[in-house]
């Protein structure tokens, strides 16, 4: 899904002032006036309808896609409303639009040096192979988690922000906001909406089943990634005929996660279900971010283990799901649980969250023994979905997608009341319900998901060997 479009680098084709290149996943469509390129796909109906149309309506549309509006001197980039695909531009001397970094053409002198030497200052002479529970460790990916979503480490180049579109007009490029998620979300917290548990589930799994077709329609070879958590195992059962792949990184800390993985390998074994199952050697992290990275700007560390699966793949597939969007979909994460609960109460559910000691999971309370005030307001914010789906699509040139990234969906439980909520929050109750009523899925994994790695030398990495394939990388290679 490769593709590049500027009005300086030269490209296979012309429109207008722009050239542009692309692979044979990006498809085209125009009259004449203007030009669109496209991947993806909208639930509600086809896709080449908006864009046949007015593409101004995808601002309304449902679904996974990107598109790329061109007139003869104007140009607008359409992402959905989740955010799922990172969109790189540049604006030096020009404008250069692409969904991989090394297209943009650019060199070492437009490398910041000033960002690529703080991040290197900050993890210092002694980089740990894994050292999730050092304090300093997370510090410092945290701050590199933040920044790097919309920056990058070169000069005058961003990412297209959630929430927003990209569009050039009289030479003037600007972002411009057109979705309100946290909004959205806000008002939904607001709402106590009633309606029964029965009648959430169903409308859940009807809309996970008709989105579900809507992939299935359009890709053949379908990879799911699944773990001992309870968001992939939903979402897998809706494609029956999909490649199942899982991964354990192999680490003395993380013996506690096998049990339960084990126990989801069985259950599907039972059902004449293969899984791949791969060990993912964390001593061997350097090696591997070198030979299966191609983009310094990785902000979720903890999705290498898939990125090394689906391009060590003989033949990548031509989408992968990902349960991005569930956890703040059913606010199953301490953070929404906790902020909930008064303090007194709070202990109560300390194993729900704490039972494997998860580097990636608090185990204590953290809010400090004190209740969170205007949850609503603190809630609209938690509940902006993490994109590592994203981070996964533009290191693999695989079409990342989730059940969960659904509109209709995304905010229901965010309506119930108190009670209702903190059946998903503690029990992850809705999904498990759902599995069993629809699937005949019994879910014995005690604890939430946990499988948590994030390392300092993964980000050594990117900001050296990483970043040096992008700057001595041949452009316009789709």
């Amino acid at each position: 899904m490769k593709f590049v479009v500027s009005d300086i680098i030269p490209g296979d084709r012309k429109f207008g002032k722009w050239h542009y290149s692309h692979d044979n996943d990006v498809q085209t469509w125009t009259d004449g006036e203007r030009l669109c390129l496209w991947f993806g796909y909208t639930i509600d109906k086809q896709i080449e309808e908006y864009i046949s149309n007015d593409t101004d309506d995808l601002v309304d549309a449902n679904g996974n896609f990107c598109v790329i509006v061109l007139g003869k001197d104007h140009l607008k980039v359409c992402l959905d409303y989740f955010g799922q695909t990172k969109i790189y531009y540049n604006t030096q001397n020009g404008l250069s639009v692409s969904n991989q970094l090394s297209l943009l053409a650019l060199t070492r002198a437009d490398v910041n040096k000033e960002s690529v030497d703080g991040f290197m200052e900050g993890l210092g002479d002694d980089v740990p192979l894994y050292a999730c529970k050092d304090p300093m460790n997370m510090r410092y990916l945290l701050e590199w988690n933040k920044w790097s979503h919309d920056n990058t480490l070169f000069h005058q180049t961003f990412s297209v922000p959630r929430d927003h579109c990209l569009i050039h007009t009289n030479g003037v490029t600007e972002i411009k906001k057109i979705y309100t998620l946290r909004e959205q979300n806000l008002k939904s917290f607001q709402i106590q909406k009633k309606m029964s548990m029965n009648e959430l589930e169903d409308t859940i799994h009807e809309c996970m089943l008709t989105h579900s077709n809507v992939i299935k329609s359009q890709y053949k070879n379908i990879f799911s990634s699944i773990s001992e958590g309870i968001d992939s195992t939903l979402q897998d059962q809706y494609f029956e005929n999909g490649t199942r792949i899982m991964y354990h990184p192999k680490e003395p800390n993380t013996e506690k996660e096998m049990p339960p993985k084990n126990a989801i390998i069985e259950q599907y074994s039972s059902r004449g279900k293969n899984v791949q199952f791969d060990v993912f050697d964390v001593n061997s992290i350097g090696a591997i971010v070198d030979q299966y990275l191609i983009d310094p700007m990785l902000s979720w560390m903890d999705t290498v283990p898939t990125i090394w699966q689906i391009n060590s793949q003989k033949q990548k597939p031509d989408v992968l799901l990902y349960g991005t969007c569930a956890d703040e979909m059913f606010m199953h994460v301490p953070k929404f649980l906790f902020a909930r609960i008064p303090p007194p109460h709070r202990y109560r559910y300390q194993e729900t969250y704490g039972g494997r000691k998860s580097p990636a999971r608090a185990s204590e309370d953290p809010y400090n023994g004190h209740m969170l005030q205007n949850w609503q307001e603190e809630f609209a914010t938690m509940a902006e979905p993490n994109r590592y789906g994203r981070d996964i699509q533009s290191q693999t040139d695989v079409l990342t997608i989730s059940l969960y990234a659904d509109r209709r969906i995304f905010n229901l439980a965010h309506k119930l009341s108190f009670d209702q909520q903190l059946d998903s929050m503690a029990n992850a109750g809705i999904q498990k319900r759902i599995l069993q009523d629809k699937f005949n899925f019994d879910f014995q994994t005690k604890y939430k998901d946990g499988a948590g790695y994030e390392c300092r030398m993964v980000l050594k990495h990117l900001l050296t060997t990483v970043l040096d394939k992008v700057v001595d990388s041949k452009p316009n290679q789709c």
